[in-house]
């Protein structure tokens, strides 16, 4: 019986190159033994010339392995940062344990963060009242969320740009336009007070950041505040 014509196109299957390509994906060793059509395949470079499909995979090979050297130099500095700032809070630590004082503890702190840590601004407030002189300032929760509204939230940090209205209640003498400020509300057993550290740079302190280290230092201050002001 004679096959028809209708009846071979039926027969034929016809491939596209999103085929073709899905072959060679699921079939990476295809042109390990064919040698000869690997050699004759050519790809057009955005030049114009012609590259062999080995020298094309090189180049991608070779751009990928740039890639990922960027991001593991960008892993390896961001460790190197971490570990730097870990032994600055590691040696703040240590120092506000060792101080016999609220004044002790608020001088301390003051001069780490502005020396050490190398930030332009840093007031600790209390909320409970202090027999003691010192670079603190006492004041009232409802004082300082009047002067700086929404922004307390909990004991949530926040870290934002502020208006000149802004910083000066929180760093008085503040004689710039705006900044930017950390505001780490300190709690235990009860409202302690709030520590905000500030910036000239309007963009340091931004939203999106990371406030592990913040929080860690807001909970061995305010653990040490709490020795002498319960």
């Amino acid at each position: 019986m004679t096959e028809t014509t209708a009846e071979r196109k039926q027969k034929e299957i016809t491939l596209t190159a999103a085929d073709v390509a899905n072959y060679l994906r699921q079939n990476p060793g295809f042109f390990s033994n064919r040698p000869d059509i690997l050699y004759d395949m050519e790809l057009p470079h955005a030049q114009g010339s012609a590259s062999s499909l080995l020298e094309r995979q090189a180049n991608v090979l070779r751009t990928r392995n740039t890639e990922l050297r960027h991001k593991l130099n960008d892993f390896v500095s961001i460790a190197r940062d971490n570990d730097r700032l870990f032994n600055q809070i590691k040696t703040l630590g240590l120092s506000l344990l060792e101080a016999n004082s609220v004044a002790e503890i608020s001088s301390r702190l003051r001069q780490i963060l502005t020396k050490d840590f190398k930030l332009d601004e840093a007031t600790l407030f209390l909320f409970k009242h202090s027999n003691e002189k010192g670079p603190f300032t006492v004041t009232t929760q409802s004082n300082v969320q009047g002067a700086l509204g929404d922004l307390l939230r909990g004991e949530r940090i926040i870290c934002t740009t502020l208006r000149q209205r802004e910083m000066k209640f929180l760093f008085p003498g503040y004689g710039r336009n705006e900044g930017s400020a950390a505001l780490i509300p300190l709690h235990f057993n009860g409202d302690l007070g709030l520590l905000a550290v500030g910036s000239h740079d309007p963009n340091h302190f931004t939203s999106n950041m990371d406030t592990h280290f913040a929080r860690y230092i807001g909970d061995i201050l305010s653990r040490r505040l709490y020795h002498f002001l319960k």
